[in-house]
């Protein structure tokens, strides 16, 4: 099978490097020794295509800054496509508002396949007002152009109003459910540092006792860096390798997750694989962390609740013994080995179809 997918983030990308790219290679990873990939991403500072087994990475656009990386992207991707989709037996995108390549408008045999993660909904209109309201008429128009749909989860699918859409979760690397944590010293926050989107603006108003450590990157990382100087409760280690960020997630005590939306998040089943809870917002897509018993929420974008609820978990330790075993069992269903072969039999299926 030859695929070409394309999506604007990638792992190394220091204005995104969010669960989509790890998601994406991760899948590829696995998939690549079966088959032949093209992964087509934007341009960032430091980006080079490179190759790894029969997995092909390529970036097209510029470097110069966010803004014109996203546009640009959107423009050569399109072009890329229409010059080279007859190579391939699958079109994939990943979708964002920001950036759509319309691949749905390829008048092929090639199958095209639409891949979501999130929907922002109106929060892009309180962000950007009227600037933001093409993006938002995009957003509830444009999956429904497509005829193959994968969605991260149930969730997912519901807040994009489809009626049809597979079902392909996010995973974990199963060598997390071989550790044996012990219960940490700290509170922990692991990912993309957006304080919008993540909720890190509700995070920095609190007033709390016990340490608090955030890793990750992003575009607000020197606003981060701003706000918490001269804050000895609060620690940014910047972006962690794995080994890092696995460490830093076995000494916590449990994670937080204040994201105003969110995919299905990696993170949130990391954690449960390595027996920690979170706290996360009451949004849907983070429901199945309280439903499956591995954490608590709390109402997004409330920095009281937050810090009550924080407060609760920290002083609770049985609590937090009993979340972290209900997070493992959950997490052994949702290792990345189990959801490539899933998404590989999606694309070998409609292909067929075709």
């Amino acid at each position: 099978m030859r695929i070409l997918h394309f999506i604007y983030d990638h792992p190394g990308n220091p204005w995104v490097g969010g669960g989509g790219a790890v998601r994406t290679y991760e899948i590829y990873k696995r998939l690549q020794r079966r088959h032949q990939i093209t992964v087509v991403c934007g341009r960032h500072p430091g980006s080079q295509d490179y190759v790894e087994g029969n997995l092909d990475y390529r970036f097209v656009g510029t470097d110069k800054n966010y803004a014109l990386s996203t546009f640009l992207y959107a423009f050569c991707c399109y072009q890329f496509l229409k010059k080279s989709h007859s190579g391939y037996d699958v079109v994939i995108e990943d979708f964002a508002p920001w950036n759509p390549i319309f691949s749905y408008r390829l008048k092929t045999k090639v199958p095209v396949v639409l891949q979501l993660h999130h929907k922002e909904g109106y929060n892009i209109l309180k962000r950007y007002k009227l600037f933001g309201a093409p993006f938002f008429l995009l957003e509830q128009l444009y999956p429904r152009r497509f005829d193959h749909v994968i969605a991260v989860s149930e969730k997912t699918k519901e807040r994009f109003g489809l009626k049809a859409a597979e079902i392909i979760s996010n995973g974990i690397d199963a060598h997390l459910l071989e550790i044996d944590p012990m219960v940490g010293s700290y509170v922990a926050y692991i990912g993309r540092i957006d304080f919008y989107n993540k909720g890190l603006d509700i995070v920095l108003k609190m007033n709390l006792t016990c340490p608090l450590k955030l890793a990750g990157k992003g575009k607000d990382e020197s606003k981060l860096r701003q706000e918490i100087k001269g804050n000895p409760g609060i620690d940014f280690l910047g972006f962690l390798s794995d080994k890092d960020k696995r460490e830093l997630m076995e000494n916590a005590k449990f994670l937080l997750m204040p994201s105003r939306f969110e995919g299905q998040g990696i993170v949130a089943l990391e954690a449960g694989a390595l027996r920690k809870p979170l706290i996360v917002s009451d949004i849907p897509e983070l429901s199945y962390v309280v439903a499956n018993g591995f954490g608590i929420s709390f109402k997004s974008g409330d920095t009281k609740d937050l810090e009550d609820k924080i407060i609760f978990l920290w002083h609770n330790e049985k609590l937090i013994e009993e979340m972290g075993k209900n997070g493992r069992e959950y997490a052994r269903e949702w290792t990345w080995d189990k959801i490539a072969s899933q998404y590989e039999s999606y694309l070998m299926k409609i292909i067929g179809e075709q």
